[in-house]
Order: C-alpha cells, then sequence, then structure tokens
C-alpha cells in the first residue's frame, strides 16, 4: 500500500526522508539477515544435490551398460577366410563359450520365384478388370497368408505390377521390357525349401476388347525347379552349411539357433573350383574358432575405473570446505561443504569397492586387489592391466562373474546407488525438503515486504505529526519575533 504521505519534513524542513530511508534499510537489513543466508544456503545446497544425483545417475547407467547383455563376458572371434572375401559372419552370443569348428556353405537361402512371358506392346497393354489373390499358404492357426488386387478396366502391366506391390507379405512383380515383350516375375519374398506355396487365382473378370487376365493363374506346389500354367518357377531354398561335416540348414541365410552361443551368416558359398573324382563340388572350408578376448575385458574394466574415479572426483569437488584468509570465509568450497551424507556415501562405496571379496564355483575366491586393481592414497583406483590379463588367463570366468556376474560388484553397486537415486529415493527427499525450505523463505520475505510497508506507514504517519507540530513552533516563534 502507497503512503499518502510522500514528502515528509515538507512543513518544517527538515530531511525526515532520509531518515525514514535510514531507518528503513536498518529494519529491511535486519529482516534479510535472516532470510537472504538461509535462502542462499538452501540454494547451494539443492545444487550440490542435483550435482551430486547427476553424477551417479551418470556412473549408475555405466554400471548397467557394464552388467546388460553381460558385457564383461567378451569373446573374440577369428574366422581364417580370405581378407578379400567374406563368406560367412560370426557373432558371439552371451552364453558363447570356447570352440572352433570348420565350416563351409554349400548354398545361400533362396525365395520362391515364378516368371512369364507376355506379347504385350503399347497397342495392346491393356487389360479386363478383375481380382488376383495371392497366396502363400496358412499359418499355423490356418488362416489364410493372402491377399487380393482389384484390376480396373484398362490397367496397364505396369500399373498392375504397381497394385502387386502395395501388399504387406513381401511379394514383390518385377517387369522387364524386351525387344519381343515383357517379363513378368513374382518373387514370394519366402526364403527356406518349406515355403515354396505361391498361388495365384484370378476371380471376377470383366470388360472386353482387353487383355484377359486368365494368365495370372498359378496353382502351386512345386517344390523343386520346373514350369506350370505358362509360369516358369525357381524353387525357394534352405541355405546349407556344414560344421565338422554336418550338414545344417536354415530358411534364410542367418543361422542363429542351430548352433549354440552364435549367430552365423551365409554370404556366399565356399565352392572349390575343382571337383572331385566323381565329380561333385568341392566346398572349401574354413575354420571358425572362438576365445576369451582379454583386450575387450581389460578394456571394460579400464572404463569401469575410470567411472568410478570420475565419480569419486566429482564427490571430492561437491565436498571441499571452504577456505579462510585472515578470518574471512573465501567461500571457495564445493557446494555440498562438508556435507554428512555425502561423506557416509563416498565412505559406504570406497568401503565396499575395497572389501569386496568373490567366491566362484568350489572353494575359488577372488578380489579386486588380487585382480590387478589397485585403491591409491586419493581414494581412486588404478589398473594394472597386465595382472588383470593373468587373471583372466587363470580363471576367466571367475574374474568375470566378479564383476558383472548377478551377485558381482557392478550390480550390487548399481543397488547401493539406487537407493540414492531411484523416484523417491534419499536425493529425491532432500531435494523435497530444500524446495520447501525455499518456499517458506520466499513466503516470509512477502511476508516481510508487506510488514515493511506498513512500517514505512507509521513512520511516515509519525514524522508527519513531527513536522506539523515543529512546523507550528517556527511559525510561533516566527510572530514572537516580529512583535518583540
Amino acid at each position: 500500500m502507497a503512503s499518502s504521505i510522500t514528502s515528509a519534513g515538507a512543513a518544517s524542513g527538515i530531511d525526515f526522508e532520509s531518515i525514514i530511508s535510514a531507518t528503513l534499510e536498518s529494519k529491511r537489513a535486519s529482516l534479510e539477515s535472516v532470510t537472504t543466508t538461509k535462502k542462499e544456503n538452501a540454494n547451494l545446497e539443492l545444487s550440490g544435490v542435483g550435482k551430486l544425483k547427476s553424477a551417479l545417475e551418470t556412473f549408475q547407467k555405466s554400471l548397467q551398460a557394464f552388467t546388460e547383455d553381460n558385457a564383461f563376458n567378451q569373446r573374440a572371434v577369428t574366422i581364417d577366410q580370405p581378407s578379400d572375401t567374406t563368406y560367412f559372419t560370426v557373432e558371439a552370443e552371451d552364453d558363447a563359450s570356447n570352440m572352433s569348428y570348420d565350416i563351409a556353405v554349400k548354398q545361400l537361402a533362396s525365395t520362391e520365384k515364378i516368371s512369364t512371358s507376355l506379347n504385350i506392346t503399347d497397342d495392346n497393354n491393356k487389360f479386363e478388370a478383375g481380382t488376383l489373390t495371392f497366396s502363400l499358404g496358412k499359418e499355423e492357426d490356418g488362416k489364410d497368408i493372402s491377399f487380393t488386387v482389384n484390376v480396373q478396366e484398362g490397367d496397364s502391366i505396369e500399373q498392375i505390377r504397381r497394385r502387386i506391390n502395395d501388399n504387406d507379405l513381401g511379394i514383390t512383380a518385377n517387369l522387364v521390357q524386351g525387344k519381343d515383350g515383357y517379363t513378368l516375375t513374382i518373387d514370394s519374398g519366402k526364403s527356406g525349401e518349406e515355403n515354396n506355396n505361391l498361388t495365384i487365382s484370378v476371380s471376377g473378370q470383366s470388360g472386353s476388347g482387353a487383355q484377359s487376365l486368365d494368365f495370372f493363374n498359378y496353382q502351386g506346389g512345386l517344390t523343386t525347379d520346373g514350369e506350370q500354367d505358362g509360369w516358369k518357377h525357381t524353387a525357394a531354398k534352405d541355405a546349407i552349411i556344414t560344421v565338422d561335416g554336418n550338414e545344417v540348414h536354415s530358411e534364410s541365410n542367418v543361422f542363429d539357433t542351430q548352433i549354440s552361443g552364435i549367430t552365423l551368416t551365409a554370404k556366399k558359398v565356399t565352392a572349390a573350383d575343382e571337383k572331385d573324382a566323381d565329380g561333385n563340388t568341392v566346398y572349401n572350408t574354413y575354420n571358425m574358432s572362438i576365445s576369451e578376448d582379454y583386450d575387450a575385458v581389460t578394456k571394460k574394466m579400464q572404463e569401469f575405473v575410470s567411472a568410478y574415479n570420475t565419480l569419486m572426483s566429482t564427490m571430492d569437488d561437491l565436498y571441499k570446505h571452504n577456505t579462510y584468509t585472515d578470518g574471512e570465509n573465501n567461500y571457495d568450497g564445493g557446494d555440498l561443504a562438508g556435507d554428512s551424507m555425502l561423506r557416509s556415501l563416498k565412505s559406504q562405496l570406497q568401503n565396499f569397492v575395497t572389501s569386496f571379496g568373490f567366491t566362484g564355483e568350489g572353494t575359488n575366491r577372488t578380489s579386486i586387489y588380487n585382480m590387478g586393481v589397485e585403491f591409491n592414497s586419493d581414494g581412486t583406483l588404478e589398473l594394472d592391466a597386465t595382472t588383470f590379463k593373468e587373471q583372466l588367463s587363470d580363471n576367466f570366468n571367475l574374474v568375470v562373474n566378479a564383476f558383472s556376474g548377478e551377485d558381482g560388484m557392478l550390480s550390487k553397486l548399481d543397488t547401493m546407488i539406487e537407493d540414492y537415486t531411484k523416484s523417491g529415493g534419499l536425493l529425491a527427499q532432500r531435494e523435497d525438503e530444500l524446495n520447501q525450505t525455499i518456499a517458506d523463505v520466499e513466503a516470509r520475505e512477502t511476508e516481510n515486504e508487506a510488514y515493511l510497508e506498513q512500517y514505512e506507514e507509521s513512520l511516515r504517519q509519525k514524522y508527519a505529526n513531527l513536522d506539523t507540530m515543529i512546523s507550528g513552533y517556527n511559525t510561533s516563534l516566527s510572530y514572537l519575533s516580529s512583535v518583540l
């Protein structure tokens, strides 16, 4: 509320405005000495809690990346095929173990195709109306796998091709125009010898003076190459490889279940130039081996050490105390200088890591120290890569499980940190408390402003009365002086 008295001292000539202003500033400073400091400290602490939470979440993501998909269980795949030719590729799965196989690619998977020649020219490239039904057999529940194409009267073969290709089954139609007309090829999109199920039926023909749709009729049923209903049939085939002489089939060129622990993708047939004594094709074999990848696991371990050290560095920066010069605070400490929760969390993490021990099958037991991880005096970790690789060589599974296994160090660290970072966790609760403190202080600030307005009004009223009184005295004194 604005005061009705805006120029105190106007009557008496005394500078009451300066007195009122100084008195108000003194009162404001007294009130703000409590709220300002409390609000600044709460905001600084809230910023520190946010930085700590962010650092923990970043570290937690790295832990999860190390443990997801068995990331520490790295395997090296070696294939002795020529450097300029890729016959097959291999990816090691999570459960891969050491293995060595001689592999040959005898046949790549292919889709079922039918093709026919059409005596069509620009003058007669118009078709009657009708419906084409394309079928790929039935699903396991007996439901038809099919779609229909509605041909409009006067459609060209190019328009029909586009209508056929507008389907969700993967069937494609392609045209090649030669000097003697068109060749139409229908590809089922399904590879594997069990997928020779393509049929085409025609119904509802109508129209005159146009090409008939009857040539589309194809009854299917062929499982090998051949001809039917004017169509040349190319059968769908499995991909075939041999693994140590054992023949293995797949509907596609990807063998993802046939060989435990790996996914093999066939790229090219390994046929040799020569034939055997009976005239049969000779297929070259190429050795594929999988072994532990010590370098990759060591790299993962170094990434963990770096992530841990980054977290420790952030926590140290947040915890750092302010320094003083001649008794004056330099305010150069961290946002959580001397914070008890931060100190406790850091000690908890360090004690867990340094005291962690893991027992594998039998009586084998290991700790981070005998795996080449050293604990420095500043609280950081350091990895001796040579010692670590030696431990991997001695007992690969024990070391990997110690870190990334279900009961390994990384999973336990993740669980420990989750108590702080989760929704409603310790840091979220602390943020809520600090935000409430700030809200309370801001409410108090609003109350203080209202109080200062009332206080100013009362001051002005008092000094206005004093101003009037002094002005009266001055008038009386002036009169007396004039008559004496």
